[in-house]
């Protein structure tokens, strides 16, 4: 990552002053960096944003679904049964032949 020329002036103040304030912790931040140096963002595998992008897609397309199907049986289970072929009774309401006792 390229900094600017304030952006260098400002993190060289913040190093001398954790040189000066904690020469251990300076001192284990130069083994640091000198065992593992920065890698130059030009050769750094830029997948690790497209990751995250190329998964957005399909779980946002997998979200929908689910809504879908939600909302399709939620309509099916929801819906009241129609009456047989043949009978015209209005829902809540029973035929007169259950309800009679048979003639004597």
């Amino acid at each position: 990552m390229s900094h600017s020329t304030d952006d260098r002036r400002v993190l060289a103040e913040i190093e001398q002053r954790l040189a000066r304030d904690d020469p251990q912790l300076f001192a284990l931040f130069a083994t640091l960096i000198q065992r593992f140096p920065p890698v130059p963002e030009e050769s750094r595998p830029s997948s690790g944003r497209r990751g995250r992008r190329n998964l957005r897609r399909p779980a946002a397309i997998l979200f929908a679904l689910i809504a879908v199907l939600g909302l399709i049986l939620t309509a099916l289970l929801s819906a009241q049964p129609s009456p047989p072929p043949g009978e015209d009774t209005r829902p809540g309401t029973h035929s007169g032949a259950l309800l009679n006792p048979p003639a004597r």
